[in-house]
């Protein structure tokens, strides 16, 4: 197990370099995501909105409703219908309404919303993919509970992001 921290304040040398990587990750990836949607035609928003739908059909969750994706990206009713708006428009979502209860919408990412991605982050992967070969299994298996660890951190500050 790694070394236990007592300090409760900000972290120092070697811990405070892994959380200037992580802000320099966070950053980037945001710029990164920022100039390839734009390429695209589309607002961060957009993109996140895509991301949350994209996870939802992986995790098995798909389809959303509206209201799960407003929450998902904190987002108002009018805010998030705004949203979808502009993504339909653009072809990379599709609402239905449910055959039994009509006033329930189901969302669907567009074949063209998977190959806006790929086409944006593909070539990304690719290198990430092809950077991670130089650590072994092992190196990984720690990256890996590591960054878990640090997610599990957001997710439990989450909540207090909008105390004052």
């Amino acid at each position: 197990m790694g070394r236990m921290s007592a300090q409760h304040g900000p972290p120092e040398g070697d811990r405070a370099d892994v959380v200037r990587q992580l802000r320099d990750l966070s950053e980037r990836s945001t710029r990164y995501a920022e100039r390839a949607g734009a390429a695209h035609g589309l607002h961060r928003s957009d993109l996140t909105a895509l991301s949350v739908l994209a996870r939802a059909h992986e995790d098995g969750r798909a389809p959303l409703t509206p209201g799960v994706l407003a929450r998902a990206l904190a987002l108002s009713p009018s805010a998030t219908t705004t949203l979808l708006d502009r993504l339909e428009r653009s072809g990379h979502v599709e609402r239905s309404h449910d055959e039994v209860d009509r006033r329930r919408v189901s969302l669907a990412m567009t074949r063209s919303a998977g190959e806006a991605a790929r086409a944006m982050f593909g070539p990304m992967a690719a290198s990430m993919d092809a950077a991670m070969d130089q650590f072994d299994d092992e190196e990984l298996a720690v990256v890996r509970r590591f960054l878990g660890a640090m997610i599990d951190v957001i997710d439990a500050q989450e909540p207090r992001a909008q105390d004052p």
